[in-house]
């Protein structure tokens, strides 16, 4: 007698249990992921059907992508996507994956630019990658004109792709260069998440970071995991109009280094260490005078 035709619980459960093995956290729901990828099911579609076979060419998927993930492939990178700030971002290995402790970038540049009241305000977004950083705030905030900055080329493409789905409506330009070299002032509001992980720190990551993700967008130049995150200080000043902001994500393990980088090179800055959900000192605001 053949064997009884998988049903999506099946496979739901038994994708489950392979991703268990292989060490993926949060495995159940991962698998729910994958399992609505390959089949091309809304999450209420496939919880409305959980008692149908399995289509032949949706189980062959499932179990493509099912491997990649047991090779602990980051799941954006196998689906293409990745929420963040309530927006749906394509993702490809070029760029890294935006990540939730990243949202508190986006609320602390929100709210400093509504208590700025710029009309419309030049935001730069440094290293931008996707583009999840900048666009997020274009999306949510104010009128805004937006300008994206990478050394990667392929990721300024990545980044194009969302703005012109995400925020079409939104003057942008992407430019390919070194943090803001390219840049002329005065700028409103400045965000990056720049590599901050050193080369010893990175061989200590889960695989999916360290094996997968572009390695120019973790890992710093030099031996401190700062060194990019000062540079970019020394050039704030020059690119800061009146009152500018700036919203720097950092190590929390550099955040004493960088609060006296910051106290040195801009002496007429206001500044303050804000703590993500965690309670680590994430993300570094700067207000120029």
């Amino acid at each position: 007698m053949s064997p009884r035709p998988a049903t999506l619980r099946d496979a739901w459960m038994d994708g489950a249990s392979r991703l268990v093995r292989a060490g993926v956290d949060d495995a159940r729901f991962e698998a729910e992921v994958l399992l609505r990828h390959a089949s091309g099911r809304s999450r209420g579609d496939l919880y409305a059907n959980l008692a149908e076979t399995v289509d032949p060419a949706a189980q062959l998927e499932f179990e493509a992508v099912l491997a990649r993930r047991a090779r602990r492939e980051p799941l954006a990178y196998i689906v293409g996507r990745r929420e963040f700030y309530g927006l749906d971002f394509i993702i490809t290995p070029d760029v890294l994956i935006p990540r939730p402790e990243s949202e508190l970038v986006v609320e602390t540049a929100l709210e400093a630019l509504k208590q700025q009241r710029t009309r419309r305000a030049l935001i730069v977004d440094v290293g931008t990658g996707s583009g999840a950083l900048g666009i997020a705030i274009a999306k949510h905030g104010r009128r805004a004109r937006l300008v994206g900055v990478d050394t990667a080329r392929a990721a300024l493409a990545v980044a194009r792709e969302n703005a012109t789905r995400l925020v079409p409506d939104t003057a942008r330009s992407w430019l390919q260069a070194d943090l803001l070299t390219a840049v002329t002032g005065p700028v409103d509001c400045v965000v990056a998440n720049l590599p901050y992980i050193s080369d010893e720190t990175l061989g200590q990551l889960a695989p999916e970071i360290a094996d997968h993700e572009p390695r120019q967008a973790l890992v710093t130049p030099g031996g401190t995991g700062a060194d990019l995150i000062l540079r970019l200080l020394t050039q704030l000043g020059r690119r800061l109009g009146p009152r500018g902001i700036a919203v720097l994500e950092i190590d929390p393990q550099l955040a004493d280094q960088v609060s006296d980088a910051t106290r040195r090179l801009l002496p007429d800055a206001d500044f303050e260490l804000l703590r993500d959900l965690g309670g680590d000192e994430r993300v570094l605001r700067i207000v120029s005078s």
